[in-house]
This record gives structure tokens, sequence and C-alpha cells, in this order.
């Protein structure tokens, strides 16, 4: 009897750590996943501020980062990006991170649409 109860609570307890085990594996599987270097926006530019680095956009969702419409600033990598882009435009962008320890989602490239 007692091996019986011995041997029933070896096989609970086993039981019972695999969800624990499980998550373990889920959690190594996401951070193996590499992570999206850019994202895709399109919108239309509110505002160009050339001097400042930075771009102000009324953007459709994001999806790949999980955001909604809304007008936003966003800085740009280098002036150029600015080039031939004037308020009004419709555009689509590309955001991304220049450098690994950046941040914020930076716009890296721009083209009128």
């Amino acid at each position: 009897m007692k091996q019986r109860i011995g041997l029933i609570a070896l096989l609970l307890a086993g039981l019972a750590s695999l969800p624990v085990a499980a998550q373990r594996m889920t959690n190594t599987e996401a951070q193996n996943k590499p992570a999206q270097t850019s994202h895709i926006g399109t919108g239309k530019v509110v505002a160009v501020y050339r001097d400042k680095l930075a771009i102000r956009i009324s953007h459709e969702p994001i999806k790949t980062l999980n955001w909604p419409a809304m007008v936003m600033g966003f800085n740009v990598v280098k002036a150029s990006v600015l080039d031939g882009v004037k308020v009004g435009d419709n555009v689509q962008f590309e955001l991304g991170k220049p450098r690994k320890e950046d941040a914020l989602w930076v716009i890296v490239k721009i083209e009128r649409k």
C-alpha cells in the first residue's frame, strides 16, 4: 500500500512539473526568436523639421508594432532622408534602430507615394 502511494505521489509530482517545463521552453523559444529590425508604415506628412532631423506624420496602423493610426513625430537618421519630402505628401517609411542600443524607432528611409 505504501509503495502504491509513493508511486502515485511520484507520478503526480512529475505531471505537476510539466506546465513549468513547457513554459520554460516557450520563454526560451521567444528569446531565441530574432527581433524584427525594421517596420514599414504609410501616412501623410504633417510637418517637416529638417534642422531638427524630424518629421511629423499622420500614419495608418503599423500592425507589426501594434500601433494604431495616429499623428506622430519621428526623428530621422540623417537629413538626406528628408530630401524631396514636403507637407501634404503621402509617404511610405521604414522605421529602424540604426544602433543596437537605440531605444526609439527612427525613420531610416522615406519615399513619396
